[in-house]
C-alpha cells in the first residue's frame, strides 16, 4: 500500500478492510473478486472520480486474488486520478489507441490480468446480487463473459455487505457529520416554508443550506405536498405551490466525504385536521416502537414484524399496507444500503450498524405520514444520530 495525496482515510483503515475481504474470499473458496461498483471501489481502494454517473465513462475496476494480489485497471485518461486517490500500487492501463503497448479495451485488460494471475478458470466473485449494480457496459460485460467461459462467476454481494454493514469508528464520524448537516438544513427549511412557496423552491433552500453547513453533495430529495402528491413515494419536487392545510413531507439528506444521512420530517402550514394529527401520531409511535427494538441480537425481520403487529394492534392496519413488511434500511456510503429491515431478514443487529427507520401510514386524501430516524446500533441498544424534533411542525 502507498499513501496517495488524496486518500480519504489512514492506510490502516484500508488494511483492515482488505483483511476482511481476503478472509471472505478464502472462506468462500473464491480464487478472485472483481469489483466495479462505485462505492465498493471507494471503500476498498479509496478511488474517486467525478464521472461515475456518465453513460460513456469507464472509471475502473479492481481485481483481488485469494493470495492478496491487488490490481486496478483503468482507462488512459483516468490513470492519474486513480494514482492521486487510491492506495493501490499495481495499476494496469487500457487505451483504445494502444499507447505504450496497452490493450485496447477494458474487458480484454481484465481478462489479461486474470490470465496472468492464473485465476481465469477459477471461482470469481462479482457484484451480481441485491444492493449492487455492476459498473460495466453490457457490451463489455458480454465480452468479458465470453472470455471467461471456463470460470464460475458467483455473487460476492452478501460477503461484501457483511463487511460494509459494520462501520468503523472513522466511518461513524463521517455519518455523524452527515446527520448533523442534515438536521441543521431541515431546521433552515422549516424556517423558510411559506404559503405559496413551490416544492422546488423549498428544495433549493434545503440544498443550499446543506452545502453551506458542509455537505459535499445532496442526494435527490423527495419533497411533496397536497392531496394528489401524497401517494407519490420517492417522487422529485415540482413547481406546485404549497397551500395551507397540506402535509409537507421532506425526505433525503446530504453526503459528507462519502457518507450519507437520510431522514423524513413533516410540516403543515396552518392547523392540521384532527385526522392528520391522529395518523401522524401513529406513524411516530410506530417509528419509536422500531427504535425500541433496534438493539444487538435482534434480527431485522423480527423488528419489522414487531412494528407491523404494533400498527395492527392499534387498529391502523388498513392504513399501513403501502410499505407493510419493510420499515427501513441501512445507511452509509449510499443513502440506501443493505440490509433492509424487512420481514424474513435473518440479519442479526450488531454494534456499528447504521440504519434509517421509517414505518409509514397512508390514507388517501389525508396524507402520507412518516418519521424517519438515523440510528447507530450500540452495545446496549441504539443511538439516535438525528436528534431533531419528531413532532409535526405547525407553521
Amino acid at each position: 500500500m502507498r499513501q496517495s495525496n488524496m486518500l480519504e482515510f489512514p492506510l490502516e483503515e484500508y488494511k483492515n478492510r482488505m483483511k476482511k475481504l481476503l478472509t471472505a474470499i478464502r472462506e468462500n473458496e473464491w480464487d478472485a473478486v472483481i469489483l466495479t461498483n462505485k462505492e465498493n471501489m471507494r471503500y476498498f481502494t479509496g478511488y474517486q472520480l467525478i464521472v461515475w454517473g456518465s453513460g460513456i465513462s469507464k472509471p475502473a475496476c479492481v481485481i483481488i486474488t485469494k493470495d492478496g494480489d491487488v490490481t486496478m485497471i483503468t482507462g488512459y485518461t483516468n490513470r492519474d486520478a486513480l494514482r492521486a486517490t487510491s492506495w493501490v500500487e499495481d495499476v494496469v492501463v487500457w487505451d483504445r489507441l494502444g499507447r505504450n503497448g496497452a490493450l485496447a479495451d477494458l474487458p480484454e485488460a481484465i481478462h489479461d490480468v486474470l490470465v496472468r494471475k492464473g485465476v481465469d478458470k477459477g471461482r470469481i466473485g462479482m457484484e451480481t446480487g441485491v444492493g449492487f449494480r455492476l459498473h460495466l457496459h453490457m457490451s463489455d460485460y458480454n465480452k468479458l463473459m465470453g472470455r471467461l467461459t471456463d470460470a464460475a462467476i458467483v455473487d460476492a454481494g452478501p460477503a461484501i455487505w457483511e463487511i460494509r454493514v459494520i462501520k468503523s469508528a472513522l466511518e461513524i464520524e463521517r455519518v455523524r457529520m452527515a446527520c448533523k448537516i442534515n438536521i441543521q438544513a431541515y431546521e433552515a427549511a422549516f424556517q423558510a416554508i411559506r404559503f405559496g412557496m413551490t416544492e422546488m423552491e423549498l428544495y433549493r433552500v434545503i440544498s443550499q443550506a446543506m452545502i453551506a453547513y458542509g455537505a459535499d453533495e445532496v442526494f435527490p430529495m423527495g419533497i411533496r405536498a397536497g392531496v394528489e402528491r401524497y401517494a407519490q413515494s420517492n417522487c422529485p419536487p415540482g413547481d406546485r405551490p404549497i397551500r395551507e392545510g397540506e402535509i409537507i413531507l421532506i425526505d433525503g439528506g446530504p453526503g459528507y466525504r462519502g457518507y450519507f444521512s437520510d431522514i423524513i420530517r413533516e410540516a403543515v402550514i396552518g392547523e392540521p385536521t384532527s385526522r392528520q394529527q391522529e395518523l401522524y401520531n401513529i406513524a411516530l409511535a410506530a417509528c419509536e416502537k422500531g427504535l425500541e427494538h433496534m438493539k444487538p441480537g435482534m434480527k431485522c425481520g423480527e423488528v419489522c414484524s414487531l412494528v407491523d403487529s404494533f400498527v395492527d394492534e392499534q387498529g391502523y392496519g388498513d392504513y399501513y399496507d403501502l410499505y407493510r413488511g419493510w420499515i427501513g434500511h441501512s445507511v452509509g456510503m449510499s443513502i440506501h444500503e443493505m440490509p433492509a429491515v424487512e420481514l424474513g431478514s435473518e440479519v442479526v443487529l450488531q454494534p456499528g450498524m447504521v440504519f434509517a427507520i421509517e414505518p409509514t401510514i397512508y390514507e388517501e386524501g389525508v396524507g402520507m405520514f412518516t418519521v424517519e430516524e438515523n440510528i447507530l446500533i450500540t452495545d446496549t441498544g441504539c443511538e439516535v444520530l438525528t436528534p431533531i424534533s419528531r413532532e409535526l411542525r405547525i407553521l
